[in-house]
C-alpha cells in the first residue's frame, strides 16, 4: 500500500510542485513582515521576485495637539527641528564665477554679440532688394559690418512724383544715421516717358539723357559731399532682346554720369552672360559651380546670383573698410628702412666723434640678383675637355681605396689582417 502511494505521489509533479511551493510561500510568512518593516529579505522572497524594497506611502501627519499644561507647571521647550526643515533653511552660498558675457570678448563664442561699427546702406529698385540680400549673407560672419537694404521696389529715376530719390538720399544723407558705404542699383523702371515740366520726354532721347543722367549726379553728388563712398552697379543682360538694347544703353549712362560724380561703377554685364556678351540663366557661382543665376522673369536674381553681386563689391568695401581701421605700428614705420639705418648710424658717430666714412672709399662690389647658370646633369669637364677624374681635380694619385673602389684593383694585404692568407702565420 506505501509503495503505491509512493508511485501515485511521484506521478503527479505537477501536484508536488505546487504543494512545494505553497509550503515555501507559508515558510516566509514572517520574512515577508520582515521585509516591510525594514529587515531584509529572505532567501525565498530574492528567489520568487518578492524581495525588491516597496517604499510604503508616507502616512499624513495627526495635526499635533498642544498638551493642557497645569498653571503652576512651565511648558517644555521646543523640540529641534529635523534635518530636512534645516536643510531647507539654509542660504544657498554664493557663486564664485562671473559669467562668461562679462568675461569674453564680444563677437567671440560665449560673449556678448558684437557691435556694428561699419554700415552699408543699399539704394535702389527691386534688384538692390536682391543686392542686399546678397551682401548680407557675404558678410554674415562679419558681425560688425551691418547692411541696411533702403529700397523700394517698382521705384526709379523717371517717377519722381512716385518716389523722389534724389529728396530720399539727401534726407538720408542729413540724417544722424551712421553710413559709411553706400550702394546703389537702379534702373528697370526707368524706361519710360519722363516728365519735364509740362512736357513729356521720350526715353532715351538726347532730352531725355541730359535730364537722367543730371539725377543720376544729383543722387550720387548728395553722399560724396558727406564723404562716403558710392558704388554704382550696371544692369546685367535680360532675356528680352528689344529690353536688353536698353538696358545696354542705361549702362552707358550710368558709367558716363556715376563716375563723373566720382562714383565707383561696377560693371557686371559679363558675369551674367554667356560666351556671345548675351542673357544667360546660368553661370558659375562664387565656387565656380555651374548654376541657375537668374529667376524666372528673366529679370531678377536668384539667390546664387545675389551673393555673386555682392562678390564683385567685396573688393571695393575691403579697401574702404581697411581704411577706415586704425593704423598699426608697422604701418607707421617709415617706407626707407635702409635709409634710417644709414642716418641713425650717421647720428650716432656724430655722437661719438668717430669721423664720417670718406665718400671716396672704395665700396664693396653690388651683388648680382643671380649667379651663373649651371645645369645640374652634365658631368664635369676639366681643362682641354677631358672628362675630370681624381687625378686631374686634386693633382696627385689615387690611394689604395680609391684605387679599390674606381679601378677595382686588389690592396696588397697587410700582416695579421683579415686577408693575410701567408701561411705559415708569423
Amino acid at each position: 500500500m506505501r509503495s503505491e502511494a509512493r508511485q501515485k505521489f511521484l506521478g503527479r509533479p505537477a501536484r508536488r510542485l505546487t504543494l512545494v511551493a505553497g509550503l515555501m510561500l507559508a515558510a516566509s510568512g514572517p520574512a515577508v513582515q520582515a521585509q516591510t518593516s525594514g529587515a531584509a529579505p529572505s532567501f525565498w522572497l530574492q528567489l520568487f521576485g518578492l524581495g525588491k524594497p516597496q517604499t510604503a506611502a508616507p502616512r499624513p501627519a495627526a495635526p499635533s495637539v498642544a498638551p493642557k499644561v497645569a498653571p503652576s507647571v512651565a511648558p517644555s521647550a521646543p523640540a529641534a527641528p529635523s534635518a530636512q526643515i534645516v536643510h531647507r533653511l539654509r542660504k544657498p552660498k554664493p557663486r564664485d564665477f562671473v559669467p562668461a558675457t562679462e568675461t569674453r570678448a564680444p563677437g567671440t563664442p560665449g560673449g556678448s554679440p558684437a557691435q556694428a561699427s561699419f554700415f552699408i546702406e543699399v539704394l535702389g529698385d527691386s534688384l538692390a532688394v536682391l543686392a542686399a540680400e546678397g551682401l548680407t549673407q557675404a558678410y554674415a560672419d562679419r558681425p560688425e559690418v551691418a547692411v541696411q537694404e533702403k529700397a523700394r521696389e517698382s521705384s526709379g529715376l523717371v517717377r519722381d512724383d512716385y518716389y523722389d530719390w534724389t529728396k530720399a538720399a539727401r534726407d538720408l544723407a542729413q540724417s544722424n544715421d551712421h553710413i559709411d558705404y553706400v550702394v546703389i542699383e537702379i534702373g528697370i523702371n526707368d524706361l519710360q516717358a519722363l516728365k519735364d515740366g509740362a512736357d513729356s520726354v521720350a526715353p532715351l532721347s538726347e532730352r531725355w539723357d541730359a535730364i537722367y543722367g543730371a539725377r543720376i549726379e544729383a543722387l550720387v553728388e548728395t553722399f560724396r559731399a558727406k564723404h562716403i563712398p558710392v558704388a554704382w552697379i550696371g544692369l546685367p543682360p535680360m532675356r528680352l532682346d528689344s529690353f536688353n538694347a536698353s538696358v545696354v544703353k542705361l549702362n552707358e549712362l550710368f558709367k558716363l554720369h556715376a563716375e563723373k560724380a566720382d562714383a565707383h561703377f561696377i560693371d557686371i554685364w559679363d558675369a551674367f552672360a554667356n560666351q556671345a556678351g548675351q542673357y544667360d540663366a546660368f553661370g558659375p557661382d562664387i565656387d565656380g559651380q555651374q548654376t541657375k543665376l537668374r529667376g524666372a522673369d528673366g529679370i531678377h536674381f536668384t539667390k546664387a546670383g545675389s551673393r555673386k553681386i555682392a562678390h564683385f563689391l567685396e573688393a571695393d568695401i575691403k579697401r574702404v573698410l581697411d581704411r577706415a581701421k586704425p593704423q598699426s605700428e608697422v604701418a607707421s614705420l617709415p617706407p626707407d628702412i635702409e635709409q634710417a639705418a644709414v642716418d641713425i648710424n650717421a647720428q650716432i658717430r656724430r655722437e661719438m666723434g668717430a669721423p664720417a666714412p670718406s665718400s671716396g672709399a672704395p665700396s664693396e662690389p653690388a651683388r648680382p640678383l643671380a649667379g651663373p647658370i649651371l645645369p645640374l646633369t652634365d658631368r664635369p669637364i676639366s681643362v682641354g675637355g677631358v672628362l675630370a677624374s681624381y687625378e686631374n681635380i686634386r693633382g696627385k694619385p689615387l690611394g689604395p681605396a680609391a684605387r679599390a673602389l674606381r679601378l677595382g684593383d686588389t690592396p696588397p694585404a697587410q700582416l695579421g689582417r683579415a686577408d693575410d692568407f701567408s701561411w705559415p702565420r708569423q
